[in-house]
């Protein structure tokens, strides 16, 4: 509080529910540990091991051996076979429903394998598979997260759309010029539009992208400068800013790589490499969900981090028996990552913090607001009276004592502009803690007021992780004021006195807070 008298707290500067294009760029905490091998083992492919990760229980891994899906419950301690064979060979794709994490898709099929159902379905995490209605070869396989029962697949030179989970397929596919579809993405926010890559036959040309708004029924190609010949290995859409795209792809004979860079949704495009040599091809990226800034890409020459998305990379390599790699994954939380190489998967654990700090509520029942701190002090002051008007609500929840992996830093400002109501706000989203920093009416009191877990982009937390809800009163009183709650009843009841959600997802979830 800094010793000012007639403190009112928080500021709407964003309308309810627009954070979901505000999330945070946070520079990756070192490792505790080194790659580990997790198996499973006996595999030797010749493209890497596809695998997906249960985003409700990270340490719940499928991968595939050979033409088989195996999974593992403990983090690649024991592997069970879930299925003794496919009828197609390679499996080149897993995919996971993240809303309904029991469901599973395997596709595969060589580039000339016709006539065989090529998409298998389980909806009992692995131990029943239906084959689905497609027959020909499939190069890859993505879900919609905003609508899962929308898939898209990759079938040599057009694509097939499900809308049904899978139940049946329809071509699409007009305006696509290419012969082999070798990477998918689908927005987060919009299941209607996805973005491809084609391989165009010849040892002169490029590979082409492409981006439908329809669902795929129509399509148009996107002007990335790619050099000749090259193949796009890997499309990542931002979770929080969709417009943000990237793509890896490898060129030249023998070949090299690199990343390009979208944030207007494919109109335009930058390279992004910088650290990483010419020589190393990219195979396959990765988003933190939490921090979208950080970003992970499976390579030739081994794994390479960027914490400020795609500026620059380096490497991230202890550990690694190997260092050609062919696709990687971070958990929802941000704490686990894994990669694959030809014979085995890996995996690198960051720091987490165990030390938890209490956010005590005050209102100020005068003004009708709320107010959380941490600062020892201040609570100190608070409790002794030193502000007047203050009393504890007899609310409080939980933040971390330090920014890990799976915590960032909450920016604190202040501002006098409703005086006497002076106001304190308080985002753990990087993209708002800049805007407000913009705004001179507006003074930046810490960058690290404390630290906490942050949603998913749907307002999910983590395992274990209590929802914080944050409510704006929409400026009753004559000063706008936020509250931040644990509390579903205390949520319901601001609601009904007109207070307005916000956040991310349904519920306006702001922040997971530690038990």
């Amino acid at each position: 509080m800094n010793g000012k008298a007639g403190l009112v707290i928080s500021f709407a500067v964003v309308s309810a529910g627009s954070l979901g294009t505000m999330l945070p760029a946070l520079a990756a905490s070192a490792g505790v540990n080194i790659w580990t091998a997790i198996g499973p083992a006996g595999i030797d492919t010749s493209s890497g091991i596809p695998f997906a990760i249960d985003p409700s229980s990270p340490d719940t891994i499928y991968a595939v051996k050979g033409n088989t899906v195996v999974k593992t419950t403990d983090g690649g301690g024991h592997w069970t076979d879930m299925m003794s064979r496919f009828a197609v060979d390679p499996i080149n794709a897993l995919v996971i429903d993240p809303v309904s994490p029991a469901t599973i898709y395997a596709a595969g099929g060589g580039p000339w394998d016709y006539g065989s159902f090529s998409i298998y379905k389980s909806s009992d995490g692995g131990a029943h598979w239906i084959s689905g209605l497609t027959d020909r070869p499939t190069s890859v396989l993505a879900i919609a997260p905003s609508r899962t029962s929308t898939l898209y697949a990759g079938e040599s030179d057009v694509i097939v759309t499900s809308v049904d989970g899978g139940l049946s397929w329809a071509v699409r596919g007009s305006g696509l010029t290419g012969f082999y579809i070798t990477a998918l993405a689908v927005d987060p926010t919009d299941a209607d539009i996805v973005y491809l890559a084609q391989q165009v036959v010849g040892t002169t040309d490029t590979g082409t992208m492409f981006k439908s708004s329809d669902g795929g029924s129509h399509w148009g190609q996107l002007p990335i400068p790619l050099p000749a010949p090259s193949s796009i290995t890997s499309l990542a859409i931002d979770p929080a800013t969709p417009s943000i795209v990237y793509a890896a792809y490898v060129y030249g004979y023998p070949a090299n790589g690199g990343i390009y860079k979208s944030t207007d949704g494919g109109a335009t495009w930058i390279a992004a490499r910088g650290g990483l040599s010419d020589a190393v091809r990219v195979r396959a990226l990765t988003i933190d969900p939490g921090r979208p800034a950080r970003i992970f890409a499976a390579t030739s020459d081994g794994v390479f981090v960027s914490t400020n998305a795609a500026a620059s990379w380096t490497p991230l390599d202890a550990g690694l028996p190997t260092l050609s790699l062919w696709s990687i994954s971070i958990d929802r939380t941000g704490s686990i990552l894994r990669t694959a190489s030809q014979t085995n998967l890996f995996e690198y654990r960051f720091a987490s913090s165990t030390t938890t700090v209490p956010l005590i509520e005050y209102v100020h029942a005068q003004f009708d607001h709320y107010f959380i701190t941490s600062n020892p002090d201040e609570i100190d002051k608070l409790d002794r009276g030193a502000f007047a008007g203050w009393a504890r609500t007899g609310l409080q929840f939980n933040a971390y004592g330090a920014a890990t992996a799976s915590a960032v830093p909450v920016c604190r400002f202040f501002s006098t502009a409703f005086a006497p109501k002076s106001s304190h706000f308080y985002t753990p989203f990087a993209g708002e803690c800049a805007s407000r920093q913009a705004d001179t009416a507006w003074m930046l009191e810490s960058a690290d007021a404390f630290d906490i877990a942050i949603p998913a982009p749907d307002g999910s937390c983590a395992s274990g992780l209590i929802p914080v809800y944050r409510l704006y009163n929409n400026g009753q009183g004559g000063a706008p004021n936020h509250r931040y709650t644990t509390d579903a009843t205390v949520r319901a009841q601001m609601i009904g006195q007109g207070w307005i959600p916000e956040g991310l997802g349904a519920s306006g979830i702001e922040m997971c807070s530690p038990p």
